[in-house]
């Protein structure tokens, strides 16, 4: 009995450290309430304020697993001085929520929260200078993301495990001006990998495309560095070319 006794205290004494970092690695910023033109929304914010402003649409679904599928992106991004802001859209007024959300309201929002939340352009400087911005989207918020796409200011959109029809797909694709990286899993059971080569082709030369073997429809582990890679390489086009000191 006192070796067993002794094995379990080694064990507990082994685990605990590793357990409170685990407890560390999970915290996440508080959700808090934001007005927008469009209503109030619930979002959480990683980063410093006056980094380069990405912004995360989640998936369709209704959880708390859906809500917080971009965290691992979010923080890792902010690790590198990105801005990031993730709202919970089914916290929002109906014409924000999943599946009512229209390609108007969507660009209305991320045009309102740059010019609000943005701090890598001094307020001073926004009459001329809007802030830009990087759209991160996964099924539903992929669409939403190309959608949003369509906006001078955002500068590039990438869609993880996009739910939208090629016909969808050769409006919304071809009608994006800014970089697109393209990430999809092999054994997605939502928007098959076939999809891959047809929603390629809507994209011009030079896109981002990464696969994943498995997973499913998420946004995987595999995709976390990949994404991170996309924003650092977009750094640059977060500046202005006007001669503004800012």
């Amino acid at each position: 009995a006192s070796l067993s006794c002794s094995v379990l205290t080694f064990i507990l004494l082994t685990l605990l450290p590793a357990l409170s970092v685990a407890d560390q690695a999970v915290e996440l910023p508080p959700w808090h309430a934001v007005s927008t033109a469009l209503g109030q929304v619930q979002l959480r914010e990683f980063g410093p304020h006056d980094g380069p402003l990405v912004v995360c649409i989640h998936g369709m679904m209704d959880n708390d697993f859906i809500r917080d599928e971009w965290n691992p992106v979010a923080s890792r991004l902010s690790e590198d001085g990105f801005h990031v802001l993730v709202p919970d859209f089914h916290s929002g007024p109906e014409k924000l929520r999943p599946g009512k959300a229209s390609g108007d309201s969507m660009r209305a929002l991320i045009a309102d929260l740059a010019l609000h939340l943005d701090g890598f352009v001094p307020a001073r400087y926004r009459s001329v200078a809007s802030p830009k911005v990087l759209v991160l989207g996964k099924s539903w918020g992929a669409k939403m993301a190309a959608e949003a796409a369509l906006l001078p200011q955002v500068i590039a959109a990438a869609l993880v495990v996009p739910a939208f029809s090629e016909a969808e797909a050769s409006v919304l694709l071809q009608g994006i001006t800014g970089e697109v990286a393209l990430l999809m899993v092999k054994d997605d059971p939502v928007v098959p990998f076939s999809r891959a080569e047809g929603l390629r082709s809507f994209l011009k030369e030079g896109h981002t495309f990464v696969e994943a073997a498995s997973g499913g429809h998420k946004v995987v582990p595999e995709f976390v560095e990949p994404l991170v890679a996309f924003a650092e390489h977009l750094r640059d086009r977060f500046s202005h070319d006007d001669g503004l000191e800012l």
